[in-house]
């Protein structure tokens, strides 16, 4: 019997994690590889549609899996010889960890003076990279199996040359999957940019409240210039979600501008306090909520939420997420480790070993929480030292591959918390000091587990649930 991959499958491997395989193309293409053990991947390579090959000479894993794929239409098989395997689809090797996406600021420029901006765009503390630069950072993220990148700023559209770098990245069969954008830029000849270079990206869209957009923006008609572009991407029938700051300023407009949004065809809002890092830094001593004051918000929200018919997805920082048209919640805050979990094992963040940022400068940070810390410089320029090697030793290796079990050493406190194993030490950026501790405790997720609670979060979404004459289906975190 002769077996082969069927399109869009490929044979993949990183250096990190190096059996695998991975949809490449078609509506599979941003999946997650499969990654397997030695012997059933090397059973797989035989499935070349050229050598006969029976089931029996193969190990009891890789029987299992080739039976799984074939059921799965993965793999197909045929009595006589299969059509050889495409190039794009025989085994590469390539010399980095496995990267799933890249969220990668193309500038540090801004038109906008936004009060809480994470890389200090306002005071043009980045550079902008030339185009040569910005081609050499997409050859490297090729040459290391990257295939997908979130593009950011600074502000994007900022760039003369921004379709050069589209070009450049469909050149190299790299997608953009998201673009983050102040909005005032964006134009119907973007749209026709990307659509001819065969991108198709979402995009998330910046909104500060009903009434109170300018002020965080620091520009006049910011408000105005992000209600056309809703309704350009909403004509176009582009995916696009929205984000929102929330502070003292513009809490109690929360209900009435996930409405709005939602008559635009936003299909999701994120809600967060800004962090205590960048510009926010000084305007934060007037404007941040505290957490109870945070909470406050996000409960009542919770019961218009609901009350509204769930209009669009929304989250609301770790206390609370849920999907549109859905009652089935989550809390991001809360997490289920078991109490006897091996903590050395467990990533304290699992997102930044499969994801990573590279800066304005070309500088590769795990995450872009990190880019206007102390911490930064110590970072390596990827355009100094190519992406691959730098993903697999060095200091950026070093806090990628941080463990809970590090927090935990620094902390011994926290091992002794019966909050530990929902809690898992919150979120590495969240608790980063202006010395550029990371070791830290998240204290926003320490004091939502310790004062306010899993428990509460229910409660209040339950009622409101019941209130509004829907079905509760007990959801349970993931």
């Amino acid at each position: 019997m002769y077996y082969r991959l069927k399109e869009p499958w490929a044979f993949r491997g990183w250096k990190k994690l190096p059996y695998a395989i991975q949809a490449q193309y078609g509506e599979n293409k941003h999946t997650r590889p499969l990654f397997l053990q030695k012997a059933p991947f090397l059973d797989l390579l035989r499935c070349d549609g050229q050598k006969s090959l029976n089931l029996e000479d193969c190990s009891l894993e890789g029987r299992k899996t080739i039976n799984e794929l074939l059921t799965e239409g993965y793999l197909e098989q045929s009595a006589e010889p299969l059509p050889a395997l495409a190039s794009w689809q025989r085994y590469h090797l390539f010399p980095a960890r496995y990267i799933e996406s890249a969220h990668w600021s193309i500038t540090g420029k801004c038109n906008f003076r936004c009060r809480h901006c994470l890389v200090s765009a306002p005071e043009a503390r980045h550079p902008q990279l030339p185009l040569e630069d910005c081609k050499r950072i997409i050859r490297e993220m090729a040459a290391c199996g990257i295939r997908r990148v979130d593009i950011t700023g600074g502000e994007p559209f900022v760039r003369a040359d921004f379709g050069e770098i589209v070009r450049e990245l469909t050149a190299w069969d790299i997608d953009i999957s998201l673009i983050f954008t102040n909005a005032s830029l964006l134009t119907e000849q973007t749209l026709e940019l990307l659509n001819a270079s065969g991108q198709h990206p979402s995009f998330q869209l910046s909104f500060d409240g009903l009434g109170h957009h300018d002020w965080l923006r620091g520009v006049p008609g910011a408000e105005a210039q992000a209600d056309a572009a809703f309704r350009l991407l909403q004509k176009h029938e582009i995916p696009v979600m929205a984000a929102m700051c929330i502070h003292r300023g513009n809490r109690d407009t929360l209900r009435d501008t996930a409405n709005y949004l939602a008559s635009l065809g936003v299909h999701s809002l994120r809600v967060n306090a800004p962090q205590a890092l960048g510009e926010w830094k000084q305007y934060g001593k007037e404007y941040a909520l505290s957490m109870d004051e945070t909470w406050d918000v996000y409960r009542r929200y919770i019961r218009d939420y609901f009350a509204d018919g769930m209009p669009l997805g929304i989250e609301m920082d770790g206390f609370f997420s849920c999907k549109k048209g859905t009652v089935n919640y989550t809390i991001p805050y809360v997490h289920h480790a078991r109490e006897d979990s091996n903590w050395s094992r467990l990533p304290y963040c699992e997102s930044m070993r499969y994801n990573l940022y590279i800066g304005p400068d070309g500088r590769l940070i795990p995450c872009m929480g990190f880019g206007d810390t102390a911490l930064a410089k110590k970072f390596p320029n990827l355009l100094e030292e190519g992406l691959g090697p730098l993903t697999l030793s060095g200091y950026y290796h070093e806090v990628v591959e941080t463990k809970i079990s590090d927090l935990l050493a620094r902390n011994p406190k926290c091992d002794f918390c019966e909050h530990l194993p929902k809690c898992c030490g919150g979120c590495m950026v969240e608790s980063i000091t202006d010395a550029g501790d990371y070791l830290v405790p998240d204290e926003r997720c320490c004091y939502f587990h310790k004062h306010i609670g899993e428990q509460a979060v229910r409660d209040a979404a339950d009622a409101a649930i019941r209130a509004a004459g829907l079905k509760t289906e007990n959801p349970v975190n993931q």
